[in-house]
């Protein structure tokens, strides 16, 4: 099958290469085409100023990928890359849903991935495309052309594809669930190497404070560590975090995904309780690890983790029952180990990009002639 790609450039964290790589590797022949458009996003970076660096990329980045003049450059642009090139190609397969890439002209099939919605980032209250000056009645009327143009909608999680039907009026038999896979250095699963589960330490890893959870679990160690006091709380990711309690031990990011990766194998458990969360690519790290997980209630964490079988869920902000779950596992390594390798099977069953690509190129076959 010969596919043109479409993608932004690594807003997803370089996602959208793994799915591409699991087509590539069952013999898909993929284009790919980057919708980037570098005088506009100049032109994000100066009308976006602010004093504050870090603020200021935040402002060009929302105007650069979610303005209404972003959606409608991107479109444009796309539809041209199209026009030029599908007649060497089968089908679009698209990566978000950030333009439409579908003109007058376009005569081959689009395939959409998804992993989120606008309405579920309005109901989490996340600032994804909501910002003054970009309507968001906008991105959801937007977002319901792509989907009922596309040949099919590909979604990430069940809980992105229940949006689509219920939220956006789209035809259940018009959206499949395909999944996603756990990422390298995390594909390479080694069943006989187990964390250090006697070690009464806790990992955070995520690039949020409140969104992901952190100041639940920050609330939850203090009635942790009363029960357990060598207990020790690790945190990577937040750049922000300048809170120093006794028993947390603060590593700042790390962009070595070796180095974390052996943070899971030194660790009892993982804990992320986010309040948005469109799929959670580390609680797959952790699984792959061998490590129980526990997150929150909401999005997909509940596909992915199994409640009092791979982990535990709680509700959002509920810091009691976190640290009672947390109690619970660093008390009974035993537990921990059969959490932990029953996220292991979990993982091995849903989540490896070579599943996730035969799902995809199963759908797409049906559907080109």
């Amino acid at each position: 099958m010969k596919l043109l790609g479409l993608s932004p450039g690594k807003i997803f964290s370089g996602f959208e290469e793994s799915f591409f790589n699991a087509l590539r590797n069952i013999g898909d022949e993929i284009t790919h085409i980057e919708v980037e458009i570098p005088w506009f996003k100049l032109l994000c970076t100066f009308s976006s100023f602010y004093p504050n660096k870090k603020k200021w990329g935040t402002r060009r980045d929302l105007h650069y990928h979610t303005s209404i003049i972003a959606f409608n450059q991107k479109s444009a642009f796309a539809q041209r890359k199209v026009e030029q090139l599908q007649e060497h190609a089968d089908a679009i397969y698209q990566v978000g849903s950030l333009w439409n890439p579908v003109s007058d002209k376009v005569t081959i099939p689009l395939f959409l991935q998804v992993d989120y919605t606008s309405i579920l980032s309005k109901r989490r209250n996340s600032e994804w495309k909501r910002k003054p000056g970009r309507p968001e009645q906008f991105w959801i009327e937007q977002e319901k052309i792509l989907y009922n143009t596309a040949a099919k909608v590909l979604t990430t999680t069940e809980n992105a594809r229940q949006s689509i039907i219920n939220d956006y009026d789209i035809a259940p038999e018009h959206v499949v669930t395909v999944g996603a896979g756990v990422s390298a250095p995390y594909d390479k699963l080694d069943p006989d190497r187990k964390p250090d589960y006697a070690s009464k330490k806790i990992l955070f890893v995520g690039k949020g404070f409140i969104g992901k959870g952190l100041d639940t679990i920050l609330e939850a160690f203090e009635t942790v560590r009363k029960k357990i006091p060598d207990a020790i709380l690790t945190v990577v990711g937040p750049t922000n975090f300048n809170i120093h309690a006794e028993g947390v031990h603060y590593l700042g990011r790390i962009t070595d995904k070796e180095k974390v990766k052996e943070l899971y194998y030194q660790h009892a458990v993982f804990v992320m309780p986010s309040r948005f969360e469109p799929l959670g690519q580390v609680f797959l790290e952790a699984m792959s690890c061998q490590l129980p997980c526990i997150g929150s209630t909401i999005d997909a964490m509940p596909e992915m983790i199994k409640n009092g079988d791979t982990g535990y869920i709680i509700e959002p902000g509920d810091s009691r029952q976190l640290a009672e779950h947390i109690i619970t596992l660093l008390s009974n390594p035993d537990l921990a180990q059969k959490m932990g390798n029953a996220g292991f099977e979990r993982l091995k069953k849903y989540y490896l990009w070579s599943q996730v690509g035969k799902r995809i190129h199963d759908e797409m076959s049906r559907h080109i002639r």
